[in-house]
């Protein structure tokens, strides 16, 4: 695989593919690593912004191997997406639903002259997850900021919830580690579980969506980039 030991922009996508995988390392690397900083939304983050790229990736492959031609005043060197009918600049595209659904297009239609050396299917639920994700973080914004315009969403942000005492033994099988907060006559006013599920089910589609993607991207690059 070439494009892992040459410079990105000398890469068949312009270096957009590999930028995904580094992310996606950083990612990896943070949840390896750990911290006792709560560390969601850059891990959220990574991953999500890893999966964008490999998605652009695929789909510039998809239009330069079979010459697909885009929109008026669009071309390589400026490449766009076709969003309900009206074409966007890739740079400005963040939605990762808008982005899935154009690959589906072109990929379907491109199916037929894939190399049979690979097996080019897509798991069923790849669109419900891709739209999970997407409809917390339409903007790419979410997972960048403390607050996004929802307070309800963006109190699942952190690991840190506010709890009960009592509750927070509900589940036995799970070690609590707490904050207990007293007045001054010690009496207890607030309680906080330093390692709430957050974000847990989002979380999980992004690891998923972000090792998929990395491995289709990296059947692109191989089968039909020659590995550049």
């Amino acid at each position: 695989m070439n494009y892992l030991i040459t410079p990105p922009s000398t890469h068949y996508d312009g270096g957009i593919g590999i930028t995904g995988c580094n992310f996606r390392h950083a990612a990896d690397t943070l949840k390896e690593h750990g911290s006792s900083v709560d560390g969601v939304l850059p891990l959220c983050y990574l991953h999500r912004h890893a999966i964008e790229l490999f998605l652009k990736s695929v789909i510039f492959i998809l239009h330069k191997r079979y010459s697909i031609e885009f929109g008026d005043g669009f071309s390589l060197e400026k490449p766009a997406i076709k969003v309900r009918d009206k074409w966007l600049p890739m740079d400005n595209t963040h939605n990762l639903s808008d982005l899935y659904s154009y690959f589906e297009v072109i990929y379907e239609n491109c199916k037929g002259a894939l190399p049979e050396t690979t097996c080019w299917d897509m798991p069923t639920d790849i669109k419900s997850k891709i739209d999970m994700v997407s409809g917390t973080d339409p903007k790419s914004t979410f997972f960048r900021y403390p607050k996004s315009g929802s307070a309800h969403q963006d109190v699942k942000k952190s690991r840190i919830q506010k709890t009960t005492f009592e509750g927070a033994f509900d589940n036995q099988e799970k070690p609590r580690a707490l904050v207990l907060m007293l007045d001054q006559n010690d009496e207890l006013i607030e309680t906080y579980d330093m390692d709430a599920d957050a974000l847990g089910k989002i979380q999980e589609a992004l690891n998923y969506l972000s090792d998929f993607f990395n491995g289709v991207h990296a059947a692109f690059r191989y089968e039909l980039a020659n590995g550049s």
